[in-house]
């Protein structure tokens, strides 16, 4: 219901006007419900949260009963997005069990080197070949397809308990693959725009990005800190402060670098996060369950918003070559970016097959590349209608596929392969 300030002073004789869009409201306060619903459904049958969290996107978009219309987010969208992914990787990073990391360093290391580039380069050239996309859109595409996420990788290991090298080796690729690609891909993207740069313009761009990012990340990691160790507070009241400081200083991190190059906020939360857990905090495990609670609001709210937004034209107009780009993706170069990363790393056969069974994709290249099909839809360089559809088409499917199918098996291939941890 509308309501009416008068102002007091100068002006006072102009009422404003305060009005609130129930509507929104309705919409907001409907999707963090389905959010916890789909939440406990899968805590109740020990399925990946995200299988749920992106059937019920389309089950109230305008593919199912239309509650979201298409344009529902507007603007808006890439800043909700943003600001969520950056409190997700900065929670992923804060826990990280960093004795875990450095007895994994050697598969952790290659997985996010050799193995992004065997992901990026096969991506790139299958979509290439299989679709006939040009080779702008063909890299951009492999670029956002080399992130796998923390958003659907943390749901998959809360119910599949496999031995915490290879957890440790999957969460981290994760993290670090959702930077890269984010970065990587606008840097492409950027060329695009440019026409016309040098080699050495592609390094530049990602080391900017990159060194903004990490730079921010450790200031704002010490800020939080020095206010936590140095800093006196009430006793009754420290505890939330914590907690508090904790979030701001993810959300401000990915701001501040952001506002300096674009997707280098994602960095800067990377870091922050990662900082910050490498510390003796006071209240630190309060401010890890604090964290782990309100990612797990916002990765429901993003999951669904953006599954909302998935118009099946945009799948159906790949056809069949579509579904072999996302079968390749999986059986192979998904696969073989696995084995030939971890090689005499430790890891047992049924293993490796696991980790190359479970690379689903989430809200990295969904976001993203919706961003990038409304410029490649303009007029403005690097003007691509047709290229957009594509990229758009291939990226949605990629991650329809590879969410319902790996995160909705990954429990009963972790069993059939016995690498629970059980069953060791």
């Amino acid at each position: 219901m509308p309501r009416t300030v008068v102002r007091s002073g100068p002006g006072a004789n102009k009422p404003v006007s305060i009005h609130v869009s129930l509507d929104v409201v309705a919409l907001i306060a409907a999707i963090v419900g389905l959010g916890v619903g789909a939440q406990l459904l899968a805590a109740k049958y020990r399925v990946p949260s995200v299988l749920f969290l992106i059937l019920t996107g389309i089950a109230i978009g305008p593919e199912g009963l239309r509650l979201i219309p298409p344009d529902a987010a507007g603007d808006a969208l890439s800043t909700i997005v943003g600001v969520s992914v950056a409190i997700i990787i900065f929670e992923g990073t804060f826990r990280l069990e960093y004795e875990a990391i450095w007895k994994t360093s050697t598969a952790v290391g290659r997985m996010i080197t050799i193995g992004a580039i065997v992901a990026f380069v096969g991506t790139a050239l299958t979509v290439r070949l299989l679709l006939g996309a040009s080779w702008d859109i063909a890299f951009l595409t492999g670029a956002l397809l080399v992130a796998t996420g923390p958003t659907v990788i943390a749901p998959i290991l809360a119910v599949v308990p496999v031995r915490e090298e290879v957890a440790t080796t999957l969460e981290v690729e994760g993290i670090v693959n959702d930077v890269t690609a984010a970065v990587l891909a606008v840097v492409l993207f950027k060329a695009m725009t440019a026409q016309q740069l040098a080699p050495g313009g592609y390094v530049w761009l990602f080391t900017q990005r990159l060194a903004t990012g990490v730079i921010v990340g450790f200031v704002v990691a010490g800020g939080v800190w020095y206010l936590l160790t140095q800093v006196e507070h009430p006793s009754e009241t420290a505890p939330q402060t914590a907690r508090l400081l904790a979030l701001a200083g993810a959300v401000i991190a990915f701001a501040a670098a952001d506002s300096v190059f674009s997707e280098a906020g994602i960095v800067a939360a990377a870091t922050a996060g990662s900082v910050l857990g490498s510390f003796e905090l006071p209240y630190e495990e309060g401010i890890l369950q604090f964290m782990q609670d309100v990612t797990l609001l916002v990765l429901s709210f993003v999951f669904i918003t953006l599954a909302a937004l998935l118009e099946f034209d945009e799948l159906l107009a790949l056809g069949v070559a579509g579904l072999a780009v996302v079968a390749v993706l999986m059986a192979v170069i998904r696969p073989l970016a696995v084995f030939v990363s971890t090689v005499g790393v430790g890891f047992t056969t049924n293993e490796r097959l696991f980790v190359s069974f479970v690379g689903p994709r989430g809200i990295i290249p969904a976001s993203v590349a919706t961003l990038f099909a409304v410029r490649l839809r303009t007029a403005a360089p690097p003007s691509d209608p047709s290229g957009a559809n594509v990229l758009l088409g291939t990226v949605f499917l990629v991650i329809l596929v590879t969410v319902v199918i790996e995160a909705g098996l990954a429990r009963q291939i972790a069993s059939v392969l016995g690498v629970t941890e059980s069953e060791h």
